[in-house]
């Protein structure tokens, strides 16, 4: 497995080949390969979506959002590079704890630069 990683990705091909060998012998096949996540009546999720994150595709945070259901799913856009940015970003970390802490939403599409 680590050759095909290192080869798709050469920077970051081997950290995430070894992150992955916790799974490897995981007991319990996985019942679908695009399962429901819908959640229509929950409370909002927020959703933090960097469009430069080489980990994590930016259009995952997205359609996340709409597989969750209209306003349950609530995307925050962060134009920004890197993994995570939460307590690296002012805007996401305010945002975020604005939510946490006190329960305040941001509106859906709210866009961090």
């Amino acid at each position: 497995m680590l050759p095909r990683f290192r080869a798709a990705s050469p920077v970051f091909g081997a950290d995430l080949a070894s992150g992955l060998l916790s799974c490897s012998d995981w007991p319990v096949r996985g019942a679908s390969d695009d399962p429901d996540v819908s959640a229509e009546g929950a409370a909002p999720i927020l959703l933090v979506g960097n469009t430069a994150d080489p980990a994590t595709p930016y259009a995952g945070a997205r359609r996340m959002a709409d597989e969750l259901g209209e306003d349950v799913g609530v995307e925050l856009t962060v134009k920004g590079q890197g993994h995570g940015t939460y307590g690296t970003d002012t805007c996401v970390t305010n945002t975020v704890n604005t939510y946490l802490l006190d329960g305040t939403m941001p509106r859906d599409g709210t866009v961090c630069e």
